[in-house]
């Protein structure tokens, strides 16, 4: 076989379709969101370890399951929360934005309590 018949005889992978252009913009979109969210909650400041104290209007007096916190977190969605935390013994006060993203919930992160 000659030279330019060997390299005709190599098969060219069919373009693209549609539907695999449209999958890889969501795959991408999703990925973005991700990164956005997390971005957002390490850029606000909240930290493994920090001790929330107030989160919205949830505080030690009417804090009463994790439900509380997830009810400010759904009712907050794309507003910014004003959260209190202790952080190596200080006092600190952050900002979090609820939002959507690919992942679950709408913070980017799991907030779990404390075990004392």
């Amino acid at each position: 076989m000659s030279e330019p018949e060997a390299a005709g005889s190599e098969a060219t992978p069919p373009p693209p379709s549609l539907s695999d252009v449209q999958d890889l913009v969501r795959r991408k979109d999703e990925i973005e969101a991700q990164i956005k969210a997390y971005y957002e909650v390490l850029e606000d400041g909240l930290q493994v370890d920090d001790e929330i104290v107030e989160f919205g209007s949830v505080n030690a007096d009417n804090f009463q399951t994790l439900h509380n916190i997830s009810t400010v977190v759904q009712h907050s969605e794309g507003s910014p929360l004003s959260v209190t935390v202790i952080r190596s013994g200080e006092r600190r006060r952050l900002r979090l934005t609820p939002m959507r993203w690919a992942g679950k919930g709408l913070l980017g992160c799991n907030i779990v309590p404390l075990q004392r």
